[in-house]
């Protein structure tokens, strides 16, 4: 159950990767948000607040600076959804 949560919080990121970037690209779970997939600091605030409206949750701006990587989104917006069950 939890892998397939994970899986699909996965596809979610990946989803809104694609929609907001202005060029056509295929994220990957290792890319790097900025040198790989080209995205600026405003396309990367674009991306929180998708994540937040998708996932109906808040992600903290001082995490935003450490995560760089697909990976690292996947992994902060599974934590925080967990967190949020947790309750």
């Amino acid at each position: 159950m939890i892998r397939s949560a994970h899986t699909s919080i996965e596809a979610g990121v990946i989803d809104v990767l694609k929609r907001v970037g202005r060029k056509a690209i295929e994220p990957t779970i290792s890319s790097d948000l900025m040198a790989d997939l080209g995205l600026d600091s405003l396309q990367i605030l674009e991306v929180i607040a998708e994540l937040e409206d998708r996932f109906d949750l808040s992600i903290p701006l001082n995490d935003v600076p450490a995560t760089r990587t697909v990976a690292q989104v996947v992994a902060r917006v599974t934590a925080l959804v967990e967190s949020r069950t947790a309750i």
